[in-house]
């Protein structure tokens, strides 16, 4: 069959010669809408996500307390929520895992210059200790892992220096999210 019956038959709608071309474009109409339906169905889902997260409804939980040093050994608290400031030296912690520790202090010493130690400590375990050198004023950050039902004690020990300020910070770091006590080790 030449071409000119193959263009014959084609135009009567008869014959063996038939274009592929319907169905080409089928499968490309098929794939233009699943890609579209799938573009919609995510952007529908982004824009849910997005707008239940900027809504009134998701709030952020922060827990935590900041406190500052009244005297030697005691403490009095400046901000805290779901964390309770009990004796004036001790913490009562509502979340284990793990809490970012803020120091800020200004430490001057008379005489010899001996450093004070700030320790921090929860039953029986220092978790937290530092060192104060005199004549500065500095600020420090470091992350500790705390049980829940345990009591912080914070303890201060200087000698020959005047501790001028003193602020410490406990912040939990997992937000809302809120696990029970490990088990003992």
């Amino acid at each position: 069959m030449d071409s000119k019956d193959a263009r014959g038959s084609f135009e009567s709608g008869g014959g063996d010669a038939r274009c592929s071309c319907s169905s080409a474009r089928r499968n490309v109409a098929a794939v233009f809408v699943i890609q579209s339906l799938l573009a919609a169905m995510c952007a529908a889902f982004s824009l849910y996500i997005f707008f239940s997260q900027t809504s009134g409804s998701h709030k952020q939980h922060d827990t935590g307390i900041y406190l500052d040093m009244t005297s030697e050994d005691e403490f009095t608290a400046i901000w805290n929520k779901s964390v309770d400031l009990k004796d004036k030296k001790k913490v009562v912690l509502s979340c284990a895992g793990p809490y970012m520790v803020y120091l800020w202090t200004c430490v001057r010493s008379y005489g010899p210059v001996k450093p004070a130690n700030l320790t921090m400590q929860q039953g029986n375990k220092i978790v937290y200790q530092h060192t104060l050198r005199g004549n500065v004023c500095q600020e420090t950050q470091s992350v500790v892992m705390l049980s829940q039902k345990r009591e912080v004690t914070f303890k201060l020990e200087h000698f020959n220096t005047d501790i001028r300020r003193l602020h410490l910070g406990l912040h939990y770091m997992l937000g809302a999210q809120c696990f029970p006590d490990p088990p003992p080790v």
